[in-house]
């Protein structure tokens, strides 16, 4: 019955008027869920990992260059890592809200072991581990000591002849 009147509409009421009916009609039926707007800006995650990298660049000298590329690096790996582990809100808003290395201690304890391992893997991954030692330098041994080439030559126990 509801066609029958639509069809009546257009004849009567003409073209412009029955999609006018149809748009009505249309307004009046079960609508769609609203889609959620897109969040503007950066993430939490984004923010987090801008917050942890630029608090480590505020401890380096101000001689020389920045090291830009490492800290992008870092920056992009620690959203990654944010974003694949499903850091908490809680772990995020800690992690924006530092501004020395010591806050990030109880931040941390906000995230899993396996989110804090992850980000430790990674971060090894791509600049090696954090442990290591720089290698030692050509004229010392691995302990630390000059190498036997370079130490001093021992004295005789013969007298001079």
């Amino acid at each position: 019955m509801r066609g029958s009147r639509l069809v009546v509409a257009v004849f009567a009421f003409g073209a412009e008027a029955a999609l006018g009916a149809v748009a009505v009609l249309a307004a009046c039926g079960p609508g769609h869920p609203p889609v959620a707007p897109t969040p503007k800006g950066p993430t939490a995650c984004a923010r987090a990992s801008d917050s942890m990298v630029q608090t480590m660049l505020d401890r380096l000298s101000s001689d020389g260059p920045p090291p830009t590329e490492a800290a992008d690096a870092l920056r992009n790996l620690i959203r990654e890592r944010c974003e694949q582990d499903v850091w908490s809100a809680e772990a995020t808003k800690c992690l924006i809200a530092m501004t020395s290395v010591k806050d990030a201690e109880p931040c941390a304890k906000l995230m899993t072991d396996e989110q804090q391992a992850a980000l430790v893997r990674d971060e090894a991954a791509l600049f090696g581990p954090a442990d290591r030692k720089p290698a030692p330098s050509p004229a010392e041994s691995p302990s630390g000591q000059p190498a036997p080439s370079e130490q001093p030559a021992a004295k005789s126990e013969k007298p001079n002849e």
